[in-house]
């Protein structure tokens, strides 16, 4: 809180058996980004509580108040909402403190006003199944790129062509560009492209350290055109587009959705390196530096998310694996095209054999390592 302003707000799991001290200090790390705040409110979500244990976390609450008391930003209130009712959790005194139906809420003008500001958060969106042929999984293995610099451009000129216009999206685009983010050097090119304002050291990129705001148009375009790529892309060759997908809803400051991203990309390829990878970050508890800083972090839009692309017969435009796409008009978020010769040229750390560097335009890349994901706080 600012005064009596609502301002950032940040949602982690408590983890099983961590000390409760260790995950508060955590938590208000994170917090203190936030210089200006003069206080806190603190939502506890659980299902756990009991006639034994009226107060869940109790100790959890306590060494955090203490924290965010040592910050300047101390508790002000707090709730505690189940799957039903929610009820204030620092008043103990039943007379005062009763059980209210979570329908008081969702249905208030307050609640409403929230929504109308961007404080939504819709719900998670699964991946749409393969609708391709039969002989797509062999299409996609004969686009795959060498390792030759001109492939490397190539892919990316077509990566960057998609995401300043998505309706240019064909079937042979499409497993063109699945190809391309089967290959680790290319796929951790792609992803960065996603990023106008990214650094040249993937490290960074990856941990979401950009010297300015991203243009979070480009990104919502980016895990579009990745949505739209697995519908064209079969079971086994879709952890790639899950970790690009996962990986910027962790840059907007959305790890639960992020994870269950991560979740997917294994079980589409058991111990793909790259979601096991990010997957860990989120585990570590690390927040995206990006989304920790105000000027650069994600704003939902005030109005409802468009549809996602979709066939429309009635229209003549390019085909893709799912149909034939119109031109887009106010639908799909788009970004402007690159201009000729502006698009960042990054070096990502690639190569998914370890101890196997990679080299692209002179440049040699070790594999991906994160020694210490905390250094991104």
């Amino acid at each position: 809180m600012q005064g009596n302003r609502l301002c950032a707000a940040l949602r982690m799991d408590a983890p099983f058996g961590a000390d409760p001290l260790a995950h508060a200090q955590t938590l208000v790390s994170y917090l203190t980004a936030d210089e200006a705040a003069t206080g806190s409110i603190l939502v506890i979500y659980t299902d756990e509580n009991s006639s034994d244990n009226p107060r869940s976390y109790s100790e959890h609450v306590a060494a955090l108040r203490t924290e965010l008391d040592q910050a300047g930003m101390p508790l002000w209130d707090a709730w505690m909402v189940t799957s039903a009712v929610w009820v204030k959790y620092l008043w103990t005194n039943p007379l005062r403190c009763s059980e209210e139906p979570l329908d008081a809420i969702s249905t208030s003008t307050g609640n409403a006003a929230l929504v109308y500001a961007g404080s939504n958060v819709s719900g998670f969106t699964e991946p749409a199944p393969f609708t391709g042929d039969a002989g797509t999984r062999e299409a996609i293995a004969a686009y795959r790129p060498d390792e030759w610099p001109e492939a490397l451009e190539d892919s990316r000129d077509a990566w960057a062509q998609v995401l300043g216009n998505p309706a240019t999206l064909t079937a042979r685009t499409a497993q063109e560009l699945s190809a391309a983010f089967q290959r680790p050097t290319t796929r951790d090119y792609l992803m960065t492209d996603a990023i106008t304002s990214a650094l040249d050291q993937f490290t960074s990129v990856l941990l979401g350290v950009f010297p300015t705001r991203p243009d979070w148009t480009r990104v919502d375009t980016a895990q579009e055109v990745a949505f739209e790529l697995m519908k064209a892309t079969p079971e086994g060759q879709r952890a790639p587009m899950l970790c690009l997908i996962g990986w910027l809803e962790w840059l907007k400051g959305k790890s639960n959705f992020a994870a269950r991203y991560f979740k997917l990309a294994l079980e589409d390829v058991t111990d793909y390196r790259l979601a096991v990878l990010l997957a860990e970050l989120v585990n570590r508890g690390v927040v995206a530096d990006c989304a920790r800083n105000p000027g650069k972090s994600y704003a939902r839009p005030k109005n409802p998310q468009p549809e996602r692309l979709r066939p429309d017969p009635s229209r003549r435009g390019p085909t893709s694996a799912v149909g034939t796409f119109p031109q887009v008009r106010g639908g799909l978020p788009r970004s402007a095209p690159p201009a000729a010769g502006t698009l960042a040229r990054r070096s990502p750390i690639t190569s998914e054999r370890a101890g196997t560097p990679a080299t692209v335009k002179g440049h040699r890349h070790p594999t991906h390592q994160v020694r210490n994901p905390s250094c991104g706080r």
